[in-house]
């Protein structure tokens, strides 16, 4: 469930003000996946723009973020790090992106929320190249059976409701792994963060594209 546009408002001054806590904890690996990405890259769900530190300058940087207020923040970052950046307002599942166009695609704390992961995953596909790479970092679900992931279903409509549809509760790695890439790699961790500790962070490959 997603609300209107004064929560989009008031959901974006959010994001742009907190977050700080997770981006350090994250920091490093961010680092890992993002700094030596080349070319063409687009990432989805940008947010208020807190991977655009990362990037090398160099690179062609397309963002895709339906939250039209998120915009100003992004473009803020953007110019302080010397960045050009391309924002396109669209979904997920329906990116405004050319087949094949893209070298790389980026997912931080994105697939939790979509509103169909194997269609957004099947986007990712569409847009790149043979042989690019989608580099993603997800909190995802408990393991299936303990106290932690009952608990995430018990709350998951409230969390969802005011996490602009986020789910705590996601196996976005199955998703992951069954979406037809050639090759995935994925490293599953945990942070110190209540209700939601399960993270993953990987790539995967694009593989070549019959016709």
């Amino acid at each position: 469930m997603r609300l209107g546009g004064w929560y989009q408002r008031l959901f974006a001054a959010a994001m742009a003000r907190g977050g700080r806590g997770h981006e350090t904890l994250v920091a490093a690996r961010k680092a890992a996946l993002l700094a030596g990405l080349t070319g063409d890259v687009l990432e989805i769900g940008p947010g208020s723009g807190p991977n655009l530190a990362y990037y090398a300058p160099t690179i062609r940087w397309v963002g895709v973020e339906p939250n039209p207020y998120m915009h100003p923040y992004l473009r803020r970052s953007a110019a302080r790090q010397g960045l050009a950046v391309e924002l396109r307002q669209g979904t997920a599942e329906a990116l405004p992106v050319p087949d094949q166009s893209m070298d790389a695609v980026v997912s931080t704390l994105v697939l939790c929320s979509v509103h169909d992961q194997a269609q957004a995953l099947a986007e990712v596909r569409r847009v790149l190249r043979p042989g690019g790479r989608f580099l993603f970092l997800e909190h995802v679900a408990a393991p299936a059976g303990s106290r932690l992931r009952r608990l995430q279903n018990l709350v998951r409509p409230l969390w969802q409701t005011l996490g602009d549809g986020c789910h705590p509760n996601r196996e976005t790695w199955a998703a992951i792994q069954e979406a037809g890439f050639a090759q995935v790699q994925i490293e599953h961790f945990d942070l110190p963060i209540p209700l939601i500790p399960g993270h993953i962070a990987g790539y995967a490959v694009a593989g070549e594209r019959a016709g």
